[in-house]
């Protein structure tokens, strides 16, 4: 078997999904301290109730309840830096760990696993399954784990191959049971549940056939996970933009039609992207599409809804600010039992990014509030000057006091054209070159310092004309 050192990222929105939202890896989102009990028909999937990390004062408070955390993130963990990292995330009161996926086929039809396994052709050198569910264990987090992707999935349907799909799916059955035989028995409690990694969307399920199609494959893991462990529930996590495809009531249409066909059982677990990160969403329009999801849920008996809070930005790819995305979870607080992110191990871990970030979150998890932060010291020194390639070049010195400072924003004419951000090692970009292709013209560029809630400095400003 070939041993694979260097296996790509492999990122949780493929280009097709990024087309999807241009062209438009638990954070648990409780409504109260206590997560609701929710049992199977014979008591076997339950969602428990654990709170013996923090004691939260506010019972209406909003707070995330675990992470996704996909496997290029994780793949080089130690045992110290897990116990730094879930450490972390049992103060801020979370239980669960979506780790995601275990198998990956890419678009050469390579396929490789994050742990040794006979259906790999190569593997991460590094058991990640095993380190993920032995530090789990420690900390008593639940762990749902994801069986197989295929990069075909974003248009296994242009060629017609159903057939295709549902033989994915016979070999997700394949690895689950992999999966059971080499771990539930030495963690019988910490592998508690599936994750299905193949993300449905709004535009391209929406036809009877389509719809027909992904029942009938639902069906072929749903049933067979269900024999093989009718203890664990299965998560799926599809994802909407309002730009294209259908509206929220279709969408929620779509859903009921699923929901009727598809064998899911008490404890299952649907839980929507709530796309405020990728774009597919706003903060204007987020809750009516979770909204009429809620009443495509109350149509299957048993199945409970959270959502999946982006704690990130795709426009730049950078950490969401704590007032962005504590709204985000206020906003579907009023239709979800629970919410998980993708992924607060990778934005705000402050073993990652700015520490900034999660101290204004545990800030919210104790007190139901974001702290007061000044306004941030604008930045020193801003430059601008044409290059060899006669592109406009900005420069800047980060202020003398950066307390409390995550990162900067470069605007040109008034419009946000880049965010940069502080790593762990408080490193930070203070240079950018246009990258548009600009005609003549008199343009503004101003920059900004923020904070982790928000708060920008004043902005300093520079102009440049450019000739015919």
């Amino acid at each position: 078997m070939i041993i694979d050192n260097s296996i790509s990222q492999f990122s949780k929105m493929s280009l097709f999904k990024h087309f999807i939202s241009i062209s438009t890896l638990l954070i648990v989102c409780l409504i109260s301290v206590s997560a609701i009990s929710c049992s199977s028909p014979n008591d076997e999937k339950t969602d428990p109730s654990v709170n013996d990390s923090i004691n939260i004062p506010d019972s209406k408070k909003t707070i995330i309840d675990g992470t996704f955390i996909p496997y290029y993130l994780i793949a080089d963990w130690d045992d110290n830096r897990w116990a730094l990292e879930l450490t972390n995330l049992r103060k801020l009161g979370m239980h669960y760990l979506i780790l995601s996926p275990t198998v990956v086929t890419d678009k050469n039809n390579v396929t490789r696993t994050i742990y040794p396994s006979d259906y790999a052709q190569s593997y991460y050198t590094k058991d990640v399954v095993e380190n993920c569910l032995r530090n789990a264990s420690k900390f008593g987090f639940k762990v749902f784990v994801g069986l197989n992707s295929n990069e075909k999935w974003w248009s296994w349907w242009l060629d017609n191959t159903e057939d295709w799909l549902f033989k994915q799916m016979e070999f997700g059955n394949k690895i689950a049971k992999e999966l059971v035989d080499k771990y539930k028995s030495r963690y019988p409690d910490t592998l508690y549940g599936w994750y299905w990694d193949w993300e449905i969307d709004n535009l391209n399920y929406t036809t009877y056939n389509r719809q027909l199609s992904l029942i009938n494959a639902l069906n072929i893991n749903i049933d067979y996970l269900n024999n093989l462990t009718p203890e664990m529930p299965v998560m799926l996590s599809p994802f909407m933009n309002y730009k294209v495809g259908d509206n929220a009531y279709n969408y929620r249409k779509m859903w009921e039609k699923i929901f009727a066909g598809v064998h899911f059982r008490k404890g299952d677990v649907f839980c929507p992207q709530d796309c405020m990160g990728a774009g597919g969403l706003t903060t204007d329009n987020a809750g009516e599409w979770f909204s009429q999801l809620a009443e495509a849920v109350k149509t299957k008996s048993g199945l409970l809804f959270w959502s999946n809070a982006e704690n990130f930005d795709q426009r730049f790819w950078t950490s969401a600010t704590l007032d962005r995305f504590i709204n985000q979870l206020q906003i579907v607080k009023p239709y979800v039992s629970n919410c998980v992110s993708f992924t607060y191990s990778y934005y705000y871990s402050p073993y990652k990014v700015s520490k900034y970030f999660d101290e204004a979150y545990s800030y919210y998890v104790v007190n139901g509030s974001l702290p007061y932060i000044p306004s941030s010291s604008p930045v020193e020194n801003l430059a601008i000057k044409l290059d060899e390639s006669n592109k406009i070049n900005l420069s800047w010195n980060a202020p003398y006091d950066k307390d409390n400072i995550v990162g900067f924003q470069i605007f040109r004419n008034d419009v946000l054209i880049a965010n940069y951000q502080y790593t762990m090692s408080q490193y930070c970009q203070t240079t950018y070159t246009e990258t548009e292709k600009l005609n003549a013209g008199v343009y503004k560029y101003s920059v900004c310092s923020y904070n982790a809630i928000g708060g920008c400095s004043s902005k300093n400003s520079v102009q440049y004309t450019l000739k015919p």
